[in-house]
């Protein structure tokens, strides 16, 4: 759609049923239809390694755990485990953000994150926590474990839980070039998950 006012010329998209868009969102001049869009292309599904987990630990943004669990879904994950003040799948800023993947990817609340993360201990998976430290390596060059493997992604201001940080086997770090050196918890999260998975490997699925 383009609105016509020349002092305008808003270019933006919209359902051709959507009555409210057939005035310019900004200035509400007359719009009219450029052209129609075909549906999105699918992306191939890839067939990836299972056992990979990951422990969002108090994340305080409900709109960034559903973007966690979109990633989450497109990256294959097992189980998402949800702890503290982590908004639960049902949360509606959740569902909102997640677009479906509150419902495909699986679960588990927990109001105290190192019960969670002893018993993945207690089962054999590896314990990676997503944070800069004197110790952490970069993601990038650590060595993907052959054991299931448990991501823990912290908080937006206060990061990983010192207690999980003692807890975990490895602490990693995402490469930064800029300024601030640190990303959006949900962008961290979507960037460590498809680190891991190019080490993993992946292939196309025939499905």
């Amino acid at each position: 759609m383009k609105c016509e006012a020349t002092d305008c010329g808003l270019r933006f998209p919209s359902p051709v049923d959507v009555e409210r868009f057939g005035s310019c969102p900004l200035c509400e001049s007359p719009t009219r239809q450029l052209r129609e869009v075909a549906s999105a292309y699918t992306t191939p599904v890839v067939s990836v390694p299972p056992g990979l987990v990951a422990v969002l630990d108090n994340i305080r943004s409900a709109l960034n755990v559903g973007t966690m669990l979109r990633s989450a879904d497109a990256g294959g994950l097992d189980r998402v485990h949800m702890c503290g003040i982590t908004a639960p799948p049902d949360n509606p800023k959740v569902i909102k953000s997640a677009l479906g993947a509150e419902r495909s990817v699986p679960t588990t609340v927990h109001r105290d994150a190192t019960q969670c993360v002893a018993e993945l201990r207690a089962s054999g998976t590896a314990i990676w926590a997503l944070e800069a430290t004197p110790t952490s390596e970069l993601l990038e060059l650590a060595p993907i474990p052959v054991t299931p493997l448990a991501l823990i992604v912290g908080n937006e201001v206060t990061g990983v839980d010192p207690e999980l940080l003692e807890m975990a086997d490895r602490h990693v770090h995402i490469g930064m070039a800029g300024m601030k050196t640190s990303l959006n918890v949900a962008v961290a999260f979507g960037t460590a998950l498809w680190a891991v998975r190019a080490r993993q490997g992946s292939r196309v699925d025939s499905r």
